[in-house]
């Protein structure tokens, strides 16, 4: 990694230039590098494997072709699926930055105390959504919905 090296951002398709977005604004300074795996999307009604050897791909050509300083998985489900993943191949030299669904806001800001969540069922399925949504069980009572063709219709 060099001085001035960019921060690498990837998401399935072209839902994650929202984050994209915002990195800029916060970080006005900083390059990035964008990735997007359109050619795959979307990942949210793909096996965990799939995403995770998708992920591992597209981060191993970040770093190795772009030089990236932070990587930011900017998809709920390659987050739910390959973060950890990414962490133990890649903590070591830069940061490994996940995105989560917004429960823990969505619970402390309801007036009900019921939250409607729409996900992909990957991301409904997975080990890490089950352990944020047990963390706020006693916080909101939560209404899953998964929706096939949700993460083509976000793109």
């Amino acid at each position: 990694m060099q001085p001035g090296s960019p921060i690498g951002v990837f998401d399935s398709g072209i839902g994650g230039l929202s984050i994209l977005r915002a990195l800029r604004a916060e970080l006005p300074g900083e390059d990035f590098v964008y990735f997007s795996d359109a050619g795959h999307a979307p990942y949210g009604e793909r096996d965990d494997a799939f995403v995770a050897q998708r992920s591992a791909g597209i981060a191993r050509a970040l770093v190795d072709g772009h030089g990236i300083k932070a990587l930011v998985i900017a998809c709920n489900t390659a987050t739910a699926a390959a973060v950890q993943l990414l962490r133990e191949a890649h903590g070591h030299a830069l940061p490994v930055v996940g995105v989560e669904p917004a429960l823990r806001p969505a619970a402390s800001l309801t007036r009900t105390r019921r939250v409607a969540v729409f996900a992909t069922r990957g991301t409904l399925a997975s080990a890490k959504f089950r352990a944020l949504h047990d963390s706020l069980a006693g916080h909101a009572e939560f209404l899953l919905q998964p929706c096939d063709g949700l993460a083509v219709m976000s793109q």
